[in-house]
């Protein structure tokens, strides 16, 4: 018998399937999943046989707290209720309502309720008339050299061509392969360090992914038109870090990664990784992995105005849905008019590096009061409405809001460059500033990134790494 096989209790029927249609396990597969998870000491449930890799990866890393059996029941009504007007019972949403009454919370996000507004009042919601002007973020075929301004990517499409592989990657694609696997569905994204624990602005809800597609659709059904008067009815919340990639996916991402880059992106974070992984004697993959992020976003989802973390580069490529992007140039934050506010790693907002921003905005960019935030009036806002296949680059140091206008599902990579190097490092540090790690461990690992950062500020980038391959945006 395979050594996990002597950890399950009990007998199992191979007549059952797994809810979400994924394939089942093989021996194998669960002794590799099993390695990735050595604090696991538990025994396997007898239907562990028949769960897929998602499932089984959900109920290792909560220590075999959760089983899929609740979530498969919840998918199991979603898919049979086949009802169109949302009256089936949508737990999400009943479980939100439940905790916002719990805490007593009477208003829903500024954020949100200022889109309300903007939305009903104003025919153009692309624009932002309270700023000195509102102009489209450039469209272009591929990122030019030393881009130092937002860039829309327009694919080209060629007639009879192949679509790449991500272009299923819709809704229905992440069902499938990671339904049942739990994320925090946040009522303001990214979380920030100043947020309050006991407000609307720190709220997380705990959910499956296959619940919060439902919520999406429930929402989507009820209150497509962002009624202010029911923001409470219909709170809107996000699943903005959702990284599959390291896990369940991981095998997906090894085989599509280098593809995914929009084109004309020069991105040497791969290159990094594998410094890292040579120094640290683990996956460069794997450490590469974790920058690939996922965006759920039900309709009316606002994110707040921030920027990237580490002094990053990002893209973002539009899986499915429709995405309004509003964007502000570094100049604005040097001349105090976004009046920046600074925070710190928040180990009980993050996911490692990600789920929370160290610099945001508290200006409302829709209705920005004139008393408080006079300075605002003079940005010079760029946008970008973010189509399905369309990628938009946004270059270190610029801060960024978005909508959902349509239920939206986006992938979001954070990459580094020559200019922007060093802070990988500190990206990769970031966990390690966990109250969790005490001072000896951090102390420990001190001289090991000491020699990272000094082995990428000295490489060139043409130096041949063992196994490393080049990467170039071009799909």
């Amino acid at each position: 018998y395979p050594p996990w096989l002597l950890r399950v209790v009990g007998g199992f029927d191979h007549q059952q399937m797994s809810i979400l249609g994924g394939p089942l396990l093989e021996d194998t597969d669960i002794e590799e999943i099993l390695s990735r998870y050595p604090a696991f000491k538990g025994a396997l449930p007898p239907e562990a046989r028949l769960w897929t890799e998602a499932e089984l990866e959900t109920f290792l890393a909560s220590g075999g707290q959760r089983r899929p059996s609740e979530l498969i029941s919840r998918a199991t009504a979603y898919q049979a209720s086949g009802v169109s007007d949302g009256s089936f019972n949508c737990h999400l949403l009943t479980k939100t309502r439940l905790k916002l009454a719990e805490l007593k919370i009477e208003r829903a996000t500024a954020e949100y309720t200022s889109y309300c507004r903007h939305r009903q009042q104003r025919s153009n919601f692309c624009n932002l008339p309270a700023v000195a002007s509102t102009s489209p973020v450039q469209r272009v075929r591929q990122v030019p050299e030393n881009f130092t301004a937002p860039v829309t990517i327009v694919p080209k499409r060629v007639r009879g061509g192949q679509e790449p592989s991500w272009r299923s990657w819709n809704m229905n694609f992440w069902r499938e392969k990671c339904g049942l696997e739990y994320c925090n569905c946040r009522s303001r994204w990214p979380a920030f360090e100043h947020d309050g624990s006991d407000g609307i602005d720190g709220m997380t809800v705990e959910a499956g992914l296959v619940e919060y597609l439902e919520y999406m659709f429930a929402v989507e059904l009820r209150d497509s038109a962002c009624l202010e008067e029911q923001t409470l009815a219909y709170p809107r919340l996000q699943v903005g870090d959702f990284c599959p990639f390291t896990g369940s996916a991981f095998r997906l991402f090894k085989e599509h990664w280098k593809e995914l880059a929009p084109p004309g992106v020069r991105d040497l974070t791969a290159r990094w990784c594998e410094i890292y992984g040579n120094i640290f004697e683990q996956d460069p993959e794997q450490q590469l992995a974790q920058f690939y992020r996922l965006h759920f976003g039900v309709i009316g989802a606002v994110s707040r105005l921030h920027k990237e973390n580490h002094g990053a580069h990002t893209w973002l490529t539009q899986l499915e849905g429709q995405r309004l992007f509003f964007l502000f140039p570094p100049e604005d934050e040097a001349a105090g008019r976004l009046y920046a506010m600074q925070g710190a790693f928040d180990e009980d907002q993050s996911d490692g590096s990600f789920g929370y921003a160290t610099h945001t905005s508290p200006v409302d960019i829709f209705f920005p009061s004139q008393k408080r935030h006079p300075l605002f009036a003079e940005c010079n806002a760029q946008v970008s409405l973010l189509g399905e296949g369309k990628s938009l680059v946004i270059p270190a140091g610029w801060w960024w809001s978005s909508v959902a206008t349509q239920p939206s599902v986006t992938l979001q990579h954070t990459y580094w460059d020559f200019e922007n190097r060093t802070g990988i490092v500190d990206a990769l540090w970031a966990p390690f500033e966990s109250k969790q790690t005490s001072v000896d461990a951090r102390n420990s690992m001190r001289p090991a990134f000491t020699e990272l950062r000094e082995s990428i500020l000295a490489d060139d980038g043409e130096k041949e790494l063992d196994d490393y391959v080049v990467v170039d945006g071009g799909r």
